[in-house]
């Protein structure tokens, strides 16, 4: 170490500044290690609610496919019938 007041300190003081500024940086890590922890959390919450509001919806949209496909089919039965008078005529 070039600086003057580091040239007087001993061993043992050098050692303890570096395990000061090493816990020091240490508890910032870990600062920053529960934030991004309570972050994530918050974004998997989120990301459970969206899911479940799609599951949802592909349980409605389930449903709305399985009634329109019920109109179809009934639609179907009357152009079957329809078509089926236009080729026995009117009887004239």
């Amino acid at each position: 170490m070039d600086t003057p007041d580091l040239d007087r300190l001993t061993l043992l003081e050098r050692a303890q500044l570096l395990h000061d500024a090493t816990l020091q940086r240490h508890g910032v890590l870990l600062d920053r290690h529960a934030d991004l922890l309570a972050s994530h959390e918050a974004n998997m919450t989120a990301l459970r609610q969206i899911q479940e509001r799609q599951e949802h919806l592909l349980e409605t949209l389930a449903g709305i496919a399985a009634q329109h496909q019920d109109r179809m089919d009934r639609l179907q039965q009357t152009l079957d019938a329809i078509k089926d008078m236009l080729d026995r005529g009117n009887g004239h």
